[in-house]
């Protein structure tokens, strides 16, 4: 495994891990989560490239996630692949690990479509984690017909430029034989989406 560090800004470091989390690798993430002082106040996990975690994985993020909280500090963990995911629901670690953060984008293929699924408040500066999940999906699947689902059901706030920038990056990702349809939207998240031209057309209520 490798985990590559970028210092996005003053108190945040997103550490972003390829390979596999297991019994082996998991020192390396462990000392790569505590070399950062009282400074950096959240760590977050880029999991797009994680293949796959064992229980040693997930016993180090259980302890730095509640290290970090007692310091009043976060640990985000963000683009779970699904096998990873898995792993995380059969342990009931997801709840533990996932419940707490701002937001999260989860995928999911299923039979003929995509699921994305939102968790927490999408503010503006976190609406880009949807526009990059959108433009994967175009890049691998615009020579077929596809079915994206925007899954809102754990989305409890949405900010209206983070509903403007969703907006826009449904425009700039579509192509043909995209169907693109809007889930498990709570009244609130509603609100915000209908005030932007073409959106209401795309849920599902």
């Amino acid at each position: 495994m490798t985990i590559d560090q970028e210092k996005t800004d003053k108190s945040t470091v997103v550490l972003t891990l390829d390979g596999r989390l297991d019994t082996a690798n998991a020192p390396l993430l462990e000392r790569k989560l505590k070399q950062w002082g009282g400074d950096i106040t959240e760590i977050v996990l880029d999991f797009k490239d994680l293949e796959y975690i064992s229980s040693m994985g997930l016993r180090v993020l259980l302890q730095a996630k509640k290290t970090m909280k007692a310091e009043s500090r976060r640990l985000t963990i963000k683009n779970m692949r699904d096998s990873v995911r898995e792993v995380f629901e059969m342990t009931g670690f997801l709840g533990l690990m996932v419940s707490e953060e701002r937001f999260i984008v989860i995928r999911k293929d299923e039979a003929g479509s995509i699921v994305l699924s939102f968790n927490g408040d999408m503010e503006s500066k976190n609406a880009s984690a949807v526009s990059d999940e959108l433009a994967k999906i175009k890049e691998q699947d615009s020579n077929k017909s596809v079915t994206v689902i925007l899954d809102m059901e754990k989305l409890t706030y949405i900010s209206s430029g983070a509903a403007r920038q969703l907006n826009q990056a449904i425009a700039d990702t579509a192509w043909d034989d995209r169907d693109l349809r809007i889930r498990n939207v709570c009244d609130d998240v509603f609100l915000f989406l209908k005030s932007e031209e073409g959106m209401v057309e795309l849920i599902d209520r």
